[in-house]
């Protein structure tokens, strides 16, 4: 998450969605930034417009340029299994190595905060702040470029956080892809509405 009030711009980190890169890239135009998420880094716009109201003193709250990425629901799974395979998360809760696929889906799913529907991340329920853009995952590379000069920076898209690659789309049978689909039915319908501006 970071807040700029210099150049009047908030981004909304997503999970892995390329927010670790984003947060390296813009980081250094950012009066407020969270890089944990421990301490919010991947708090959901009502959050953020709670957490810092004040910042109206010194910005008009219309004037910041919000955005985010939002990655394809099925991406998004794989990326949180193949994630949670690394050695970091050995013994722990969150591991998700040596898993099947169902398994995951029916148990690690079922009880994470982290499978919540990501639409739900860029949605102010307060009526305060409004996304302006959202990426889709698939095209962040070729919208950077112009993400930075909407906000008057000067910045380069590394890779940061990367998922190992343990489960592709091509490992999930069309049943595994469908309940996927049926669960996150209203992100895919978020997805072709998308808020663009840039």
């Amino acid at each position: 998450m970071l807040i700029s009030l210099s150049r009047k711009f908030i981004f909304v980190a997503n999970l892995k969605s390329a927010s670790s890169s984003i947060e390296r890239a813009l980081g250094s135009y950012a009066e407020f930034k969270v890089t944990q998420t421990q301490y919010g880094k991947h708090d959901e716009l009502t959050a953020i417009s709670k957490k810092f109201h004040w910042i109206k003193k010194y910005v008009p709250l219309e004037e910041f340029y919000i955005f985010g990425v939002i990655r394809d629901p099925i991406d998004f799974i794989l990326s949180l299994y193949n994630f949670h395979t690394r050695e970091g998360f050995d013994g722990k809760r969150h591991s998700s190595k040596g898993l099947s696929f169902d398994q995951f889906w029916e148990v690690w799913c079922g009880k994470s905060w982290q499978t919540r529907p990501q639409h739900r991340r860029f949605v102010d329920r307060t009526g305060k702040f409004q996304m302006n853009h959202i990426v889709r995952f698939a095209e962040l590379n070729q919208q950077f470029p112009a993400l930075c000069s909407r906000i008057g920076v000067t910045a380069q898209l590394g890779h940061a956080n990367i998922s190992p690659d343990v489960l592709s789309r091509g490992d999930l049978t069309e049943e595994q892809i469908s309940r996927i689909k049926v669960r996150y039915t209203d992100d895919y319908k978020f997805i072709d509405n998308l808020p663009r501006d840039i």
